[in-house]
């Protein structure tokens, strides 16, 4: 699945996974949240700068890269880089490296990515929120998830398991490991989801 960064303006890397081969070949500049710059600079890449309460980031590191140093506890890293790349118009932002740290962390990574319109980019998946109505190209096959941010109604034509007006809730029903049966698929939302869809194409017991 490939990804068109022409909307984007940034690339905001968090300190969990990133996809290497994407960084290699962007042009966007990349945004470390703290920490994400010890694992940027240990893979080659720079960063254009460093946002957090720089805790956790190496302090030579401060010294060879612009940084925004916020101590305040009131916000994340992650909230804290964010709303440099706004105050900078850096916006909309690419989003890799969510999956780092602690179970907790990644919740609370994942609940601020559903906030905004940015993308999430990782080796395998892509993920976004959707409202309104929108239709996608994807492959046959391609397996793709779809939760309530916090809800919404939804109607699908395209997936295996078809949703009709089907309400999706946080903590409730959602509709994960769904398959693309026929291209182009289109999802309509009454309300707010988030989308993950994988890059490649999975091959297990879900699969067409």
């Amino acid at each position: 699945m490939i990804v068109d960064e022409g909307r984007y303006r940034s690339v905001l890397c968090l300190d969990g996974e990133l996809p290497l081969e994407f960084l290699k070949q962007t042009r966007l500049p990349l945004i470390a949240a703290d920490g994400a710059a010890n694992r940027l600079v240990e893979n080659g890449f720079e960063p254009f700068a460093i946002v957090g309460d720089c805790d956790s980031v190496r302090a030579e590191l401060l010294e060879q890269y612009p940084h925004v140093c916020d101590r305040s506890q009131e916000t994340t890293d992650f909230e804290k880089a964010f709303a440099y790349l706004k105050k900078e118009n850096l916006l909309p932002t690419i989003v890799v490296g969510i999956s780092g740290g602690s179970l907790d962390r990644i919740l609370s990574n994942v609940f601020i990515f559903s906030q905004t319109d940015a993308l999430f980019l990782s080796d395998t998946l892509i993920g976004f929120v959707l409202t309104g109505k929108r239709t996608f190209d994807w492959v046959v096959d391609t397996k793709v998830s779809l939760f309530g941010c916090p809800s919404a109604i939804v109607t699908s034509h395209g997936l295996k398991w078809e949703l009709n007006r089907t309400e999706l809730t946080f903590g409730g029903f959602q509709s994960c490991s769904n398959r693309v049966q026929t291209s182009p698929l289109t999802l309509e939302v009454e309300g707010k989801i988030l989308v993950f869809a994988y890059r490649c194409i999975v091959k297990d017991a879900g699969s067409l």
